[in-house]
């Protein structure tokens, strides 16, 4: 303690007066300093650097998800990143229903586990929408049958796949799937006091309404932590941007075939062989009733037929939108 940190007895008489009397309050050193309350049963793990990477990576995750299948099941589908919380592996097994669809995945070897579950209503909602159905979830709580994880296990792995994707951005990881329970309380990956970083997203496929939640727990990230922060995250989003505006530009200068349908007829065999010069041949596109327009043999665009000078043209009139 330095000289000058050392009161004399007469400050300290004169310190101990003004408490007494009220004009110090005892406090008052004390009224500068912040305190934070610290929950030594559920120690933070993770640290703030880490969940904000996590959680912008995991936004991008939701957006790739959502494009991912309403492409595989042809069907709009939304997905939102929900919450992100640390909680001990017990609290989130409490927190899920009995019984649900838990997938037992993991970081490229067993030694590295992680949990993704789904609602039952969302995965029937997608099972009906597989076996050509418009997608609605309204099936009675009960466990999935042995077809029915075979038909889920393949967009359990499309789900998987796209979260590697998302996450190679950052660090190159292999997200691989075990199998699949139906019970909470069967789940033993890890100890039940082990932290874990519980992602929730909300979705919506067709008419089916659910949630996805993944469980990473500590120690099957302690080792790629150190890759998991905003800086780098960033920097690999811009480098993938320069890419995909390299790409755009090479793609731009790419020709492609423009083939404009004035209309269709089918005709017999007997119709065909009985053609002459100057017969005409109905068609089924009205006079005032648009051609299509096709990029390739892709449909894209409605337009109205004419004549620019001397040579036929089409006038764009709309864009074909996708079903």
């Amino acid at each position: 303690v330095e000289l000058s940190e050392v009161l004399s007895q007469a400050e300290i008489d004169a310190l101990l007066e003004g408490i007494s009397k009220g004009e110090i309050e005892e406090d008052a050193a004390e009224a500068g300093k912040k305190y934070q309350v610290y929950d030594f049963r559920r120690p933070t793990k993770f640290s703030k650097e880490n969940v904000r990477a996590l959680q912008l990576l995991h936004e991008s995750f939701a957006r790739q998800l959502a494009n991912t299948l309403a492409g595989y099941l042809r069907i709009n589908t939304r997905c939102l990143l929900s919450s992100m919380e640390q909680v001990t592996c017990e609290e989130f097994l409490r927190s899920l229903p009995s019984p649900t669809v838990i997938c037992e995945c993991n970081l490229g070897s067993e030694e590295r586990p992680v949990l993704m579950e789904m609602s039952l209503s969302l995965a029937f909602g997608i099972i009906d929408r597989i076996l050509g159905g418009l997608g609605t979830g309204d099936v009675a709580e009960r466990e999935l049958t042995e077809i029915e994880k075979t038909l889920l296990e393949d967009v359990v792995m499309r789900i998987l796949a796209t979260l590697s994707y998302a996450w190679s951005t950052v660090v190159a990881v292999d997200f691989r799937f075990d199998k699949i329970e139906a019970r909470p309380q069967f789940v033993q990956v890890v100890f039940p006091t082990e932290i874990v970083l519980a992602v929730s997203f909300e979705m919506e496929v067709g008419a089916s309404e659910g949630f996805i939640n993944l469980c990473f727990p500590y120690s099957s990230m302690q080792e790629i932590l150190d890759a998991l922060n905003t800086e780098r995250w960033l920097s690999s989003r811009t480098t993938e941007k320069r890419k995909e505006l390299a790409l755009r530009e090479e793609l731009s200068a790419v020709k492609v075939p423009l083939v404009a349908v004035l209309g269709k007829v089918r005709l017999s065999l007997a119709d065909v062989k009985s053609l002459e010069v100057d017969q005409v041949i109905r068609l089924d596109t009205g006079i005032e009733g648009h051609v299509i327009v096709k990029v390739g043999k892709r449909p894209a665009f409605y337009g109205r037929p004419g004549t620019v000078g001397r040579q036929l043209a089409v006038r764009i009139s709309s864009r074909i939108e996708e079903e």
